[in-house]
């Protein structure tokens, strides 16, 4: 790290009081793609601001959580949903004397790779990558998750100046480890891990290794369940009143039900290196998330569009694919003879992506998986259906 001397002492001394295991912003441990730092900004602090002025978090202000491609302005969006958990992230850390700085830019980027129609979004993904690995024997696809594609963003994004977002390796580690639908009383952090290491693969299978990183996990959780039962019971899908268990220890509202759960949380995790909620508070948040995923994620206006929205994904996929596919398609696309906006956009991404990548249907998928709810319905009425000529 090259800070300026004078500011260096002052960031030693704001974070003296840190407990051992808390990551301290002099002691990271740097990039997997070098970037010359800012002598007055830590590489957590220069993180966050990269993030935020990116392309792939602009676009998050378009991308749904649960309701997707909604008419009321209200709904939670995904550029929210990173900025509430980056609120939860730095009420924690302060309270247990970590580092908030650490913790708000992982979840600043925590989502940058999910993709159009939330949750739906993602499982339609899924079965996208499952259909080509059929057809593509020897150039698979990794199972999709956002969490995965999140690193990818990180790692391999580049916007016009060809330039990569290039996150130190806790961010990297906290954002591919940030899963947050397991039901987790208790998050350890792997702090032998190896995070110059971590890949894609991390994704689901391993704790972040900070515990920095462990409290996004947690504050994803925390961020979520509260809001997405105010989303729906203002989409009129569910009635405004929680199953009086829940309600009687988390709250009636989006805003008890993240106190009751930040208060725990530090409560019962003061002193100790790792998190842990009590009893009491875990047993309704588990039964609050059961209730989300049978009342709301599972109700007949979701699920019903389930199939559509993986109609739209795939044949979306398919096209894109059929251009870098096709020999003479992709060197009239590069050539700049682009038969609508939609190929166009796609040409620019490919230009500025520089991609060495050999597998096409990745390049396809990185694509798709970075557009917006409302581009995305876009570019399918525009590919497939009737276009008036008169």
């Amino acid at each position: 790290m090259t800070l300026d001397p004078v500011y260096e002492k002052k960031v030693l001394a704001l974070e003296a009081h840190f407990p051992n295991y808390a990551k301290k912003s002099t002691a990271s441990l740097g990039r997997k793609n070098s970037i010359s730092e800012d002598p007055f900004r830590t590489p957590f602090e220069r993180d966050s601001h990269r993030v935020l002025h990116s392309l792939p978090f602009r676009r998050l202000k378009h991308k749904t959580q649960v309701f997707f491609s909604p008419k009321d302005d209200h709904i939670c969006t995904r550029m929210e949903h990173s900025l509430h958990v980056s609120s939860i992230c730095a009420t924690i850390c302060k309270r247990l004397d970590l580092n908030a700085t650490l913790a708000e830019a992982i979840a600043i980027a925590h989502d940058l790779g999910h993709p159009p129609f939330g949750h739906l979004g993602e499982e339609a993904m899924a079965r996208v990558h499952e259909k080509y690995n059929e057809r593509h024997k020897g150039y698979e696809l990794s199972t999709f998750s956002h969490e995965a594609q999140s690193l990818r963003v990180i790692d391999y994004f580049q916007n016009s100046l060809h330039e990569p977002l290039s996150l130190t390796f806790e961010v990297r580690d906290g954002v591919v480890c940030h899963w947050g639908e397991p039901k987790e009383q208790v998050l350890i952090p792997q702090y032998k891990k190896d995070i110059k290491s971590v890949d894609v693969g991390a994704a689901r299978k391993q704790q972040p290794a900070t515990i920095e990183g462990c409290v996004v996990r947690m504050a994803d959780t925390i961020s979520y369940l509260g809001r997405d039962f105010e989303d729906a019971c203002m989409a009129h899908l569910i009635e405004p009143k929680l199953p009086e268990a829940i309600e009687k220890v988390l709250g009636v509202n989006n805003s008890q039900i993240i106190g009751t759960l930040v208060n725990d949380l530090v409560k019962q995790s003061a002193g100790l290196d790792y998190l842990k909620f009590s009893d009491s508070v875990y047993i309704a948040m588990t039964q609050m998330k059961d209730f989300n995923y049978k009342s709301i994620y599972r109700h007949p206006s979701l699920d019903s569009q389930r199939e559509r929205i993986y109609l739209i994904l795939n044949e979306l996929f398919n096209y894109f694919l059929n251009i870098l596919e096709d020999s003479k398609k992709s060197d009239e696309l590069k050539s700049g003879n682009h038969s609508n906006y939609f190929c166009a956009v796609f040409a620019d991404f490919l230009r500025d992506m520089q991609y060495t990548e050999s597998n096409k249907g990745q390049i396809v998928s990185d694509f798709i998986t970075g557009m917006t709810d409302n581009f995305a319905l876009s570019c399918f009425m525009d590919l497939f259906t009737v276009q008036s000529v008169v």
